[in-house]
């Protein structure tokens, strides 16, 4: 449904602004289970953190934030760190979370790619504690001891890219402390990812606590994917029931692209790997980076759907180009390339974000329908995508609210399709209402309208019969008088023998026209008497054409009722003359049979045949037909079923039928 509805009163913004603020509150959901770190949180200091003052049970999780030592182009383990072994130079100090990527190291500026070990020394406090460690999406292989024991580890630490087995997941480090110092090394290897270092904090907390929020986090993303199928499948269902209006598939299709995003993404803690725990990490990476240039080019589509005229089939071939270009890198080309590639397109799609919105505000300022929620929805996306593509781009630590705002933005959309349809079923109703009273007048106007043909025959019949009357008891009487008079002066003796031979002419052309007065008189108006009904005038009607045509025409008649009543005998009559007619004319019969029946399904029935040359042969006729467009008519007006068929072996076959009436009512 391309449209472009322009709304009779375009609704304000900020009579949406309570919505979108329900719709934010409502999208927060997701991120309950995220740890906040309280502000009065130990920080480490020189590569010591002092955990001693911190009660776990009261305080909750503790993040290892702050300044490690770092080991710059160095896979160093434990053992380097002996104190009987040489002590390694140390590079410097780089704050967790934090990436080396930029660093200035004596002048010399670190690249993004590359390894490096950092190292902490944690203070625990007295007594024996168990602990439990989460490292989240560390990029893109690490090992880490505690006191020289391999706690945690993912992928294969490498010192090139042949060399390392990219592994970015969530591990959960089980380690345990007696008051004594705990000294933690952390290899990483960055070959496969633009920015090398740790994006998320890693969290200390008692043993079991980090996997419980875990399982939280867990149980909100699928509710909140819960709630994204069910839209989709709704949307779905809707198409379905109009699949000319594609809105609805595009909102369905966009519903199952963001929950395949979303479960890949760090915000859901990769719901992917509860339903999928065999794929590797990389194989999701790509899967969420294909599934957003392809949720662009769908939002676009269904923007162009809704307002073609503003939304150009040019910009969405270049988003379409933008994204398989995308798409193309993200799966066939080594992952370094990919994130080398990933800046410019995250700028280009930002681009792109900003066409959309400034075509949007356009349809607003048009007054397109809905275009208000279309416009603040996709608004409040852009700014979010914005600061999520500076936080990938230039930030650590993350605290995303990318799940906000697309939970926002497709609530609004849902809502904006809605209330199109909203709009749209008022606009059917008032319509159908017109048209249910245009109907009525309608049906009325054809109900006069068949009533004043009926009177127009009427009419017509009567001035007929007015006619038939004034000729015989008018013309037909002086010329039979003006006959009898030169009958008497026929009989005269006359002188002259040529005035005799004269008067007998005379005499002879009164009586032809007597008789062809008296003739038409009858075929104007068939029914002469009441009583016997219209058997007799057909039978008349046969008798007179045979007379003159030289045909044999017959008259055949079963009838329940003697006489019959039916108020359309007049008309069938009509119908008989012009068949007769048409048939002595234009198909040279032999014979004509003209037959009246009362059938057993409760019909009159009125058929003409002839044995002449059939309609295919017989020449055509100079009025055009207008003798079996008067039938028609006539059949019509009485609310009877007119046929002309071709007759075996030869001829045509006219039949009129139409319900029979008793007593002037249809039975």
């Amino acid at each position: 449904m391309r449209s472009t509805l322009r709304a009779g009163s375009c609704t304000p913004t900020k009579r949406f602004a309570p919505l979108f603020a329900a719709l934010a509150l409502l999208t927060l959901l997701p991120g309950l289970g995220c740890v906040r770190q309280d502000a009065k949180a130990p920080v480490a200091k020189h590569g010591v953190l002092d955990i001693s003052s911190w009660a776990p049970a009261r305080d909750g999780p503790v993040a290892l934030n702050g300044p490690w030592e770092f080991y710059w182009d160095r896979l160093l383990t434990p053992e380097d760190f002996q104190p009987g072994a040489a002590s390694p130079e140390r590079s410097g100090f780089l704050r967790f979370p934090g990436f080396w990527g930029g660093y200035d190291l004596h002048g010399r500026v670190l690249p993004r790619e590359g390894r490096a070990t950092f190292r902490l020394r944690l203070l625990p406090g007295p007594g024996v504690r168990r602990w439990e460690m989460r490292l989240f999406s560390i990029p893109a292989a690490f090992r880490l001891w505690a006191n020289g024991r391999l706690i945690a580890s993912a992928g294969v630490v490498g010192s090139t890219v042949k060399d390392e087995i990219p592994a970015r997941s969530m591990t959960f480090a089980q380690l345990s402390s007696d008051g004594r110092p705990l000294d933690l090394v952390l290899q990483i290897s960055n070959h496969a990812f633009r920015r090398g270092g740790v994006h998320y904090p890693i969290l200390l907390a008692e043993s079991g606590r980090l996997e419980q929020m875990h399982a939280r986090v867990w149980c909100w993303a699928m509710l909140f994917v819960g709630g994204l199928l069910s839209i989709s499948i709704y949307h779905l269902f809707l198409y379905f029931l109009r699949k000319k209006d594609r809105s609805t598939l595009y909102i369905s299709v966009y519903c199952l692209l963001l929950i395949v995003m979303y479960v890949t993404m760090d915000a859901s803690d990769w719901l992917s790997n509860f339903f999928f725990p065999d794929i590797d990490s990389m194989s999701i990476t790509k899967i969420g980076f294909v599934c957003f240039p392809l949720g662009n080019s769908i939002m676009y589509r269904l923007y162009r759907s809704l307002y073609g005229d503003v939304f150009i089939l040019f910009l969405q071939h270049l988003i379409d180009i933008k994204n398989i270009l995308f798409i193309f890198i993200c799966i066939f080309l080594p992952m370094h390339i990919f994130t080398a590639a990933f800046p410019l397109f995250a700028i280009l799609s930002l681009l792109f974000i900003g066409c959309m919105l400034a075509q949007l505000w356009i349809c607003l300022r048009r007054g397109y329908d809905s275009a208000v929620i279309f416009f603040c929805g996709y608004a409040f996306l852009a700014v979010l995508a914005l600061g999520e593509t500076r936080n990938h781009l230039f930030g650590a630590n993350p605290e995303t609210l990318f799940p906000i705002g697309m939970s926002a933005f497709i609530l609004s959309q849902a809502f904006a399709l809605a209330q199109r349809f909203s709009h749209t079923f008022r606009t059917v109703e008032t319509v159908s209402r017109t048209l249910d009273a245009s109907n009525i007048a309608l049906r009325a106007e054809m109900d006069e309208r068949n009533r004043l043909e009926r009177e127009i025959i009427n009419v017509s019949e009567e001035e007929r019969r007015r006619i038939s009357h004034d000729l015989h008891d008018g013309l037909c009487q002086r010329l039979g008088g003006i006959r009898l008079r030169c009958g008497v002066l026929e009989m005269s003796p006359q002188d002259d023998p040529a005035m005799a031979a004269e008067i007998a002419e005379i005499s002879s052309l009164l009586e032809d026209s007597v008789n062809q007065a008296y003739d038409l008189s009858r075929g104007l108006w068939p029914v002469e008497r009441v009583g016997p009904g219209a058997g007799p005038s057909l039978e008349e009607l046969a008798r007179r054409v045979s007379e003159s045509s030289g045909v044999v025409i017959d008259y055949v008649e079963d009838l329940a009722c003697s006489p019959c009543v039916n108020e359309h005998l007049v008309q069938l009559y009509r119908i008989a003359q012009e068949a007769v007619a048409n048939a002595v004319k234009h198909a040279k019969p032999s014979r004509v049979v003209i037959s009246l029946e009362c059938r057993a399904d409760r019909r009159l029935r009125l058929v003409v045949r002839d044995d002449g040359a059939g309609r295919a042969a017989a020449p055509p006729s100079g009025k055009g037909g207008l003798g079996l467009h008067i039938m028609r008519y006539r059949a019509r007006v009485i609310g009877g079923e007119l046929s002309m068929t071709d007759a075996e072996p030869s001829g045509t076959v006219v039949a009129c039928s139409l319900a029979c009436m008793k007593d002037g009512e249809p039975e």
